[in-house]
C-alpha cells in the first residue's frame, strides 16, 4: 500500500537541494581565479548530481523528491593564459586557471533559483488549498 505523499515534504527536499545546488555554484564563481590549490594547480569546477526518486508502491514516503546524490569535479579542461610575470607560470609562460565560466555558473544559478522560486510556490499553493478544504468543511 503506498502512503500519504506530502507536496509540501517532496518541496522541502527539493528546496534543500536547489539551495545546496546554489552553494557549490557560489563556490565555484569565488574560486573563478585560483590558480592553486592545496590538492596543487588550479581550482576545478563543481558540479552538483541529484537523484530522483519515482512514486511507486514500495517506496518509503522519506525518499519522495529529489535529493543531492554527488559533488563531482568537470573535467573540462583548465583555461591557458599566457603571464609569463604569473607566480604560477610554467616555463612557457602559461597559467592555468580554472575551467570556471562564470556566464554558464551564473544561467546555472538562475536555473537553480528559479526551480527553488517553483518549489516555495508549492508550499504557499500546499497550505492554501488545506486552509479552502478547512473553510469548506467548517460551513
Amino acid at each position: 500500500m503506498l502512503e500519504s505523499i506530502s507536496a509540501t515534504e517532496i518541496a522541502v527536499g527539493a528546496i534543500r537541494a536547489q539551495r545546496f545546488r546554489m552553494n557549490v555554484i557560489a563556490n565555484n564563481i569565488a574560486n573563478a581565479q585560483t590558480t592553486r590549490t592545496a590538492e596543487g594547480g588550479p581550482f576545478r569546477r563543481q558540479l552538483t548530481i541529484f537523484r530522483g526518486e519515482q512514486i511507486g508502491p514500495t517506496l518509503k514516503p522519506e525518499k519522495f523528491g529529489v535529493r543531492v546524490k554527488e559533488v563531482v569535479s568537470d573535467r573540462s579542461p583548465f583555461r591557458e593564459v599566457y603571464d609569463p610575470s604569473h607566480p604560477d607560470a610554467n616555463e612557457d609562460g602559461i597559467v592555468l586557471y580554472p575551467n570556471v565560466n562564470l556566464a554558464v555558473e551564473m544561467i546555472n544559478l538562475l536555473s537553480a533559483q528559479r526551480a527553488y522560486e517553483a518549489n516555495v510556490a508549492v508550499i504557499m499553493t500546499d497550505r492554501s488549498m488545506g486552509e479552502k478544504a478547512l473553510e469548506i468543511i467548517r460551513q
